[in-house]
């Protein structure tokens, strides 16, 4: 397979021969014609590389596959020429796992190394959630395993209890350019997951017997909820000297030396005494399948929550709201998040050891069955909605924005796999004012800008981006967010904002409100600075100038009508923000270039490293963002 592409990693597959024999044929419970099936086994290969021997599995079992860019209506047997398609632009076989090309025996994309445990982890949550009797088996690189991801996993899994989910180390002792750590030994490995709670065995990952004695006491651990980790000693390239030692990694063998690896594996076989094993036809699965259920429900849609001011009641925040007191768009967010909570059960919460700040500690409170502490590992959390939401689960990330930028690989991945998951960044931007620009996320906005403006597998966008303004639109948003398909991001704010909108008003995906009309220039605007804006208009009224105060809370931007609206109010936009660059400043650059108005643009964002300041105005201030500042921008 990696020879007809020309790239990839066969030694590294053939390191994996016997533990995916055994994990495939032997010991997984699931059918190759149903990779849907919610109550199978799975197996998370998070060294993504090493992707060949499942597919040769695969194509070998006839699994079920969709042709690159099909439904699944077009569904079928895997087959050999398949496999032999390894990596091309049409066919489904890529050079990772990815369940969005046609593979769905993957349940998220793998590849970059040290996430694939924390989606094991993830996809096990949800199995005890749903009080599904699932195993999910997970194999991971040894030079891999020096990723602190594995370690916040495995943190992740004694925590839980997930004695459903099973590391399996590849301890074949070469990385990519050298050999592993003595730390990355299979003695090494094998000490530290018992250091972290792990009941550990540590066998010869080439002899089927050992990996199978190895997984059948997997149900008396169970039992002890331990959960239970195997150290497999293997040897990269298996089977032919040719493909072992240094300087193999990601190197196919050439044509002309292919007979030569092919009669080193036949003299393997010879010596092992099976030379004349006959295998068409004779190698079967023998473990049960999994047995058949209805499809799992549809993590898509059809979620109503309870009305704004019975979702504030839930949390004891109408008083507030009825007094006309001001509530910050984090509290709103943790009211949506138990509204939505108590309308559906596919809603999980997840949260990074500061839920007391996000407030996602009242959905904590009230579902604690649905709810998923993952302690100071924010890239962990990501990769566990991930593999949630493969389940069929809807998660809410929360965390500070500043600490989710920790987690943009692990995002990436999740988007690249299609995951349906919602990520909030709670005390955004420079407001936070005093504790200064360690805890601000300022590049937050163009990094998520990137992918609003990017298709996925199925010609969607890649992920929507929210910054409300107030209670109102947060609350609002975040049930917009429940029932959207695919990544979403919200930004919410520390500050108690006054409230802007009226609890019936409606919000939508890439809209915008105009809070304030004039017809000298146009403020285009969101979050915090919406209100720094209406304080800017303020000030120009007095010499008689009258400013519209578009809030624009949404990416990517129906940017069209906000055009129109400043070609009638004078032909000049100001954007404000309190992020850096590449945010709604290119977002509106970018429409008056591709449309040609004749509008004039102006963009005030930071432009430069804060400082803490005790109270939001005085960092607004230095930074030439305050109202009075917006208001000499004009």
């Amino acid at each position: 397979m990696t020879t007809s592409a020309g790239s990839g990693h066969p030694s590294t597959a053939l390191s994996l021969a016997h533990l995916i024999t055994v994990l495939m044929y032997h010991q997984m419970r699931w059918d190759p014609k149903d990779p849907w099936n919610p109550n199978s086994d799975r197996l998370v290969l998070s060294e993504g590389h090493a992707v060949p021997i499942i597919y040769a599995a695969l194509a070998d079992l006839g699994a079920t596959i969709l042709p690159l860019g099909k439904g699944r209506d077009a569904a079928r047997p895997m087959t050999k020429q398949d496999a032999m398609d390894l990596r091309a632009i049409g066919s489904a076989i890529d050079g990772h796992p990815n369940p969005q090309l046609g593979v769905h025996f993957f349940d998220a994309a793998t590849g970059s190394l040290g996430q694939g445990l924390s989606v094991a982890a993830g996809l096990g949550a949800a199995a005890q959630m749903d009080k599904i009797d699932r195993n999910i088996y997970c194999i991971i690189g040894d030079g891999e395993s020096r990723e602190g991801q594995i370690w916040e996993a495995m943190d992740f899994i004694a925590d839980h209890a997930l004695t459903n989910v099973i590391p399996i180390f590849n301890s074949n002792e070469l990385a990519q350019s050298d050999w592993v750590s003595p730390q990355q030994s299979a003695e090494g490995l094998a000490k530290k997951a018992e250091a972290f709670g792990f009941i550990t065995r540590v066998i010869d990952g080439h002899d089927p017997e050992q990996i199978s004695k190895a997984l059948s006491e997997l149900h008396v651990v169970q039992n002890g909820k331990r959960p239970f980790a195997i150290v497999a000693r293997t040897v990269k390239g298996w089977g032919a000297s040719a493909e072992q030692g240094m300087g193999k990694h990601g190197t196919p063998v050439k044509k002309d030396k292919m007979s030569e690896v092919f009669a080193e594996l036949d003299k393997t076989a010879k010596d092992l005494g099976i030379a004349d094993y006959k295998l068409d036809g004779e190698l079967k699965i023998t473990a049960p399948k999994a047995p058949s259920t209805k499809q799992a429900a549809s993590a898509v849609g059809n979620i109503k929550a309870a009305s704004f001011q019975e979702g504030l009641a839930l949390v004891g925040l109408d008083k507030d709201f009825s007094a006309g007191k001001p509530i910050a768009p984090r509290k709103a967010y943790g009211a949506a998040l138990v509204a939505l909570g108590a309308a559906d059960k596919r809603v999980v919460g997840l949260d990074a050891d500061v839920k007391n700040s996000t407030h996602a500690e009242w959905f904590a409170k009230k579902f604690p069955d649905q709810y998923l502490e993952c302690k100071i590992a924010e890239q962990n959390m990501i990769s566990v909605a991930a593999g949630a939401a493969a389940a069929g689960k809807i998660p809410f990330c929360s965390t500070f924005a500043k600490f989710v930028e920790r987690g943009y690989d692990q995002l990436d991945m999740a988007i690249i796999s299609g995951a349906n998951i919602k990520v909030t960044g709670s005390h955004a931007g420079v407001t936070l004012a005093a504790d200064g620009p360690s805890q601000m996320s300022l590049p937050d906005v163009a990094f998520f800008r990137s992918y609003c403006h990017t298709k996925d597998y199925h010609g969607e966008i890649a992920c929507r981006y929210f910054f409300p303004s107030d209670a109102v639109s947060c609350y609002k948003i975040v049930e917009i967010m429940a029932n959207v398909k695919g990544c979403c991001y919200l930004r919410t704010l520390r500050a108690e904002t006054k409230t802007l909108y009226k609890p019936e008003e409606t919000f939508e995906v890439g809209g915008y409100k105009v809070v304030r009309e004039g017809k000298d220039v146009v403020f285009v605007t969101a979050g915090y600075m919406v209100h720094e804006c209406l304080r800017a208009a303020d000030e120009l009224a007095k010499s008689g100038k009258q400013a519209t105060v578009i809030d624009a809370y949404s990416l990517p931007l129906k940017t069209d009508g906000i055009l129109q609206i400043a070609q009638k109010n004078g032909g000049r936009i100001i954007t404000v923000e309190d992020n850096y660059a590449g945010g709604l400043d290119a977002e509106i650059a970018g429409a008056i270039a591709t449309s040609g108005a004749g509008v004039k643009l102006k963009s005030l964002f930071v432009t430069k490293i804060p400082k803490s300041g005790r109270e939001p105005q005085d960092v607004l201030d230095a930074l030439g963002l305050g109202y009075k500042q917006i208001a000499q921008a004009v």
